[in-house]
């Protein structure tokens, strides 16, 4: 019984598509028409059923597009990283090469006195300002030889080894140089104080000495040449008691960022 329905099943079926696929023209009229039908009936709700999956689409597209801008965003964020780390490089090589052609320059104006070198640390075991150069007995540095740069006076060397220096910096509490007023005749000894600015001492209340004056090295202490830039007077306080005026004095070199020095035979 079974085996015959599904004959007959299939004798209809293979009917129907005949009826449907023919061209015989009743019953393409009617399947025209029942098509028709068929859609207007069927196609709201079909595109009611699938709203939720198109929906469901849209969103799983646009969840890939932002996944792949953010991809896209990090790979320039790298990219932006890379460049911004050469162009640092590029600047600081920029500086550098400066600094070399000033020392150079500078060299080359009293060739055979300075010896060129490159700061290595700071000396941290004591309560000196101190700097350690990569230069010593082996390359003719000898101790209370003068230390500068183009801008200024440095300081002067204090330990010498075969191989390094130790160069007691201007504003250690040790450190004392004997210095006038550029262009008067204003004199003093310049002290350092343990902080970035030093105090020019036994300066008379009359003497011409005014805040913008520059300093240099007379030459008079056993150390340092005459005519070398030491600093520029930044205060000047004469309504203080005794008999010599409170001077403070901004050096010309940053010690915090020494990378190059020369060291001046004597």
């Amino acid at each position: 019984m079974k085996g015959t329905l599904v004959v007959i099943t299939a004798v209809v079926i293979l009917a129907v598509s005949f009826l449907l696929f023919s061209d015989i023209g009743p019953v393409a009229k009617r399947y025209s028409r029942a098509k028709v039908y068929f859609a207007n009936v069927v196609g709201p709700t079909l595109r009611g059923v699938s709203a939720p999956f198109r929906f469901t689409h849209g969103m799983f597209d646009g969840y890939i597009n932002l996944v792949d801008v953010k991809r896209k965003n990090g790979e320039l964020q790298k990219k932006l990283a890379v460049l911004q780390l050469q162009n640092q490089k590029l600047a600081e090589l920029e500086k550098e090469n400066e600094r070399l052609r000033r020392l150079l320059h500078f060299m080359d104006q009293s060739p055979g006195t300075l010896i060129a070198a490159r700061v290595i640390g700071e000396d941290v075991t004591n309560w000196f300002k101190c700097i350690i150069i990569d230069k010593g007995h082996g390359n003719g540095i000898r101790e209370k030889m003068p230390v500068i740069t183009p801008e200024g006076v440095v300081g002067q060397a204090v330990e010498v080894d075969q191989w390094h220096t130790k160069v007691m910096i201007l504003i250690d509490t040790n450190s004392a140089i004997d210095v006038y007023v550029t262009g008067k005749q204003a004199r003093g000894i310049l002290a350092g104080t343990g902080r970035t600015t030093l105090k020019m001492k036994y300066v008379l209340k009359n003497d011409d000495i005014e805040t913008g004056d520059r300093l240099i090295t007379s030459g008079k202490d056993g150390i340092y040449p005459r005519g070398l830039p030491v600093g520029v007077v930044i205060s000047v306080d004469k309504n203080v008691v005794g008999l010599f005026a409170e001077v403070e004095v901004m050096p010309f070199n940053n010690f915090r960022k020494l990378d190059e020095v020369l060291v001046v035979r004597k």
